[in-house]
């Protein structure tokens, strides 16, 4: 995938307008989820079926999954039940729970055809889920019960679209960007970093704040063992993670980067391997157990603008965001934030389509829904909502207006395997972080074994 290919600056300024908050959409937080019964529906050989009007006489039962906070559940069983009054042939039966536990269960129900009927899906897997045949083509609904005139139409060729399937309709965007806890620079006495800084500039800061502070806190986040902050690294230096269906950067870059984060782990400006390995991974980051809101470090990242409230609600004006660091190029990307997609087995493909139109493009799923997962696509809801929008949520509009300003890439989900890649790289880094391995044995061992897997998966 070319992560500029589709980077025009019109298209960026479109979507700044649109973008606001996916609240935790990338991190959900722990909450029990529902019992699930089991689909015994036949499988369609080409994806969706698209004999929905077969099953439209007696009673439709829909599961519908998603993963996120205790609020964005409250606030979907509203649109569900609403949905369910005007359908009263239809029930929306919910399965909910956190960001990790939501994964962990749906690849159990895939393994055993036991996948929900529509799913909320992330741009991390829906390249690799489309591939494997888990989720349905909604091309033959598009259009009829499926509206789609009102959305971004490049989204939804380049991101909803994987191998000529529609397999996901767009919810909301996003922008990667660091959090900063105010309220330590304000104790040092130390100015905040600029919404646009360096590396080196946030390697001053976090020196800075140490000194005044002391021993017990630490500047900066260790981000080395995610793949994630490495690869807005390589963008930021003109290179890219993944090419052909392979690692595609030049291990010099690997090595310049795992050498930052030694350097400042011995200063003592980042937190001890052991610290780091007790602190949430920053995929799953709950502000009531993190390092930024215990006061362990004053900037933490790559999260998503989308995190930002559920750390605004606690933290308040202590909270605040900023670019990813640049180099020769933006650091920060855009993600679209959340899809909703159907099963490649549902029995009711059509009913799950009309499900998937309420929850996109109905005034009535919107009252419920406002913000919580983001600024709609639609352009009439967002027109709709636009008299609800907070302050805050105008801050981060801003925020994401200023990151679509800079040219910056698309994020890049990478090739079939690149989950199980992503692990590889969190395993290898820690070591290296423990001292049992060096950086020249983790950029090797990486780059083999990551290619392996690719090799293997595609």
């Amino acid at each position: 995938m070319n992560n500029r290919s589709y980077r025009f600056k019109s298209v960026f300024i479109a979507m700044a307008v649109l973008l606001i908050v996916s609240l935790l959409a990338a991190c959900g937080q722990s909450d029990s989820s529902n019992s699930e019964k089991p689909d015994t529906g036949a499988t369609s050989n080409s994806g969706v079926s698209t004999d929905g009007g077969k099953e439209d006489a007696g009673n439709v039962e829909l599961r519908f999954s998603w993963w996120g906070s205790q609020g964005r559940h409250d606030r979907t069983l509203q649109a569900i039940e609403k949905f369910n009054a005007l359908h009263p042939n239809i029930t929306v039966k919910p399965e909910y729970s956190s960001w990790d536990g939501y994964w962990e269960k749906l690849s159990t129900q895939v393994a055993a055809s036991n996948a929900p009927d529509i799913m909320q899906m992330s741009i991390l897997y829906i390249k690799e889920y489309s591939e494997r045949g888990v989720l349905g083509d909604l091309t033959a609904f598009a259009g009829n019960e499926l509206r789609t005139e009102d959305l971004n139409d490049d989204i939804l060729k380049n991101q909803g679209t994987v191998n000529g399937k529609l397999t996901g309709i767009p919810m909301s965007d996003n922008a990667s960007v660091l959090l900063i806890n105010r309220e330590m620079f304000n104790q040092a006495g130390v100015e905040p970093p600029a919404i646009d800084s360096t590396w080196d500039e946030l390697f001053v800061k976090s020196r800075e704040l140490k000194g005044k502070i002391g021993d017990s806190v630490y500047g900066i986040f260790d981000a080395s063992a995610s793949l994630e902050a490495f690869m807005y690294y390589l963008f930021s230096n003109g290179d890219t993670l993944y090419q052909d269906n392979r690692l595609g950067y030049l291990d010099d870059h690997l090595r310049a980067w795992l050498q930052m984060w030694e350097d400042a782990r011995e200063e003592g400006i980042a937190p001890t391997a052991n610290m780091t390995a007790s602190f949430l991974p920053l995929s799953n980051a709950d502000p009531n157990k993190d390092a930024l809101l215990k006061g362990n470090v004053a900037i933490m990242g790559p999260t998503w603008v989308a995190a930002f409230p559920a750390y605004e609600n606690l933290m308040k004006e202590n909270v605040d965001m900023i670019s990813y660091p640049h180099a020769d190029h933006a650091g920060s990307v855009l993600q679209t934030a959340m899809f909703l997609s159907a099963s490649a087995k549902s029995k009711h493909p059509k009913e799950a389509a009309m499900f998937i139109d309420f929850m996109v493009n109905e005034e009535a799923a919107a009252d419920s829904l406002e913000t919580e997962r983001g600024l709609p696509e639609n352009k009439k809801i967002r027109e709709y909502l636009d008299p609800k929008f907070t302050d805050r949520d105008r801050n981060m509009i801003a925020m994401l207006e200023h990151v679509a300003d800079s040219n910056p890439s698309w994020y890049d989900p990478g090739p079939k395997g690149a989950g199980e890649v992503t692990k590889l790289f969190e395993q290898l880094v820690q070591k290296q972080q423990f001292k049992k391995a060096s950086i020249d044995e983790v950029v090797t061992e990486f780059r083999q074994e990551a290619d392996k897997i690719f090799e293997k998966n595609n």
